[in-house]
């Protein structure tokens, strides 16, 4: 299991190569062969792969299903747009496109996946909840294949990156094995901020995160709601915790409990000290007013339209935040002291998988290059998101814009090994554990003790002995 975190470091300063290439003058340090992947798309290796890749018929009119948790506007936007675009260049292949919440998908699609209708090409998610069940359960095809014919084994920098979406084929050891799943974009949570309402508080950046606690107190003595989240949902104030335990917690602590490495516990000092300041931040009302009560989209269009300083998440968000223009910026949440490294969440972002019940598998895998290319990177970036793949054209992200404040951040914690894991991923049943925890955390029903035992009794139980 100590091979796990080596591979990772791996794949995720590859990835931090990758989007380097995305802002102009960014810089990265890492191996040759992950900074020369990392250069922009080369027409002759995109030939040379499209040459190699399975054909198919391109008259017979086909529909093929596709489902993806990409509710928020930007992302939303970007899966409309690429739709039409297969659609405009394979006029015979129609996209039926279906899109669900996370926690409404999470909660479905294994139910989904095994039914007679299965869609054909559908997002899973890392880990023992979602992808391992998929591949125990014989529902989705294995892809290396696929890879070598299209270059997906080298178009996200090393082989290493796609470590995370392997799994042996009884679905027990993770990122050994065939490769299950393919990534649209990458992800590194942070703090989104309102540029207007930061300036008229009178604010500077902060530096350590005493200094950013003490914007929360400034804003909620202003008047203004210091964070703005959905905690309905459950899975944003799991986010919030992700960023604070990261904080208090050493990263390879939290990778090792989170890929099960023996004797690891969720269950100590940091990470109750963590679970202690997001209470504190619940009882100062550091969250905006009724934040148990509204679901995450119902929040972030509140701060699109301007309610509230800060609003913690990832860069999916990025684009339904387009109303602010240049009034949104981003930053990684600082850490404990001036200069000391500030650790956060980061991988590459949910993978796309091919149903073992599509009667189209090549269409499907066709489809999956189409939108993880560097040309689908171009829209996926022009929305505002953050990109898995090198950029097709460079100009398209602005280094001075939330986004390329965002790829600078990502590469920065990549470079520096300071990316952790989602912590939903370390068992099956997890997500509900720890998000359902977090929601009686800060609605003080349970104490920081009591919900890290919570929590840790539920890994125990995953991972025996």
């Amino acid at each position: 299991m100590i091979m796990i975190e080596f591979r990772r470091l791996l794949a995720l300063v590859a990835i931090g190569a990758l989007l380097a290439a995305c802002v102009p003058g960014s810089q990265v340090a890492t191996s040759a062969p992950a900074a020369t992947a990392a250069q922009s798309a080369s027409p002759a290796a995109s030939a040379s792969a499209a040459a190699v890749a399975p054909s198919f018929d391109t008259s017979t009119p086909v529909t093929i299903t596709e489902w993806d948790t990409e509710t928020s506007a930007g992302p939303s936007g970007e899966m409309n747009a690429l739709n039409a675009s297969f659609h405009a260049k394979y006029p015979n292949v129609t996209i039926k496109r279906t899109s669900k919440s996370f926690d409404d998908y999470v909660a479905t699609i294994k139910l989904a996946a095994s039914a007679p209708d299965a869609p054909d090409v559908y997002q899973g998610n890392e880990g023992y909840s979602v992808d391992a069940a998929l591949v125990k359960a014989g529902l989705i095809v294995p892809l290396d294949d696929y890879a070598k014919a299209y270059g997906w084994d080298t178009r996200f920098g090393s082989p290493a990156t796609l470590d995370v979406l392997r799994w042996s084929n009884d679905g027990t050891t993770w990122t050994k094995g065939p490769l299950w799943g393919i990534a649209q974009k990458a992800e590194v949570l942070g703090v989104f901020y309102n540029k207007a309402t930061f300036q008229k508080l009178g604010l500077a950046m902060p530096t350590t995160f005493d200094e950013f606690q003490t914007t929360l107190a400034t804003a909620k003595a202003g008047n203004v709601s210091p964070i703005v989240v959905g905690g309905l949902d459950g899975w944003p104030l799991g986010h919030i915790f992700m960023m604070l335990q990261a904080l208090y917690e050493p990263p390879q602590n939290i990778t090792n409990w989170t890929f099960a490495v023996p004797g690891s516990t969720f269950d100590d000092q940091g990470t109750q000290q963590a679970a202690t300041v997001m209470q504190d931040w619940a009882k100062k009302g550091y969250f905006f007013k009724g934040f148990g009560g509204v679901g995450q989209d119902n929040a972030a269009a509140r701060f699109a339209k301007g309610e509230g300083l800060y609003f913690l998440t990832g860069p999916w968000e990025n684009g339904t935040f387009a109303p602010l223009a240049s009034n949104v910026g981003w930053f990684a949440l600082p850490g404990l002291t001036a200069g000391s490294p500030s650790p956060t969440t980061g991988s590459l972002s949910i993978p796309y998988h091919i149903s073992k019940a599509s009667k189209t598998p090549d269409i499907d895998a066709a489809y999956i290059d189409f939108i993880t290319s560097s040309q689908a990177a171009d829209v996926v970036a022009g929305k505002g998101d953050l990109p898995a793949a090198p950029l097709a054209t460079a100009s398209v992200v602005d280094p001075q814009s939330s986004l390329g404040e965002i790829i600078a951040g990502f590469n920065d914690k990549s470079k520096g090994g300071l990316l952790t894991p989602y912590l939903d991923w370390a068992s099956s049943t997890m997500g509900d554990t720890l998000f359902g925890g977090l929601q009686k955390l800060t609605a003080s029903k349970l104490t920081p003790a009591e919900f890290t035992a919570e929590v840790q009794k539920d890994w125990s139980k995953a991972h025996p002995g």
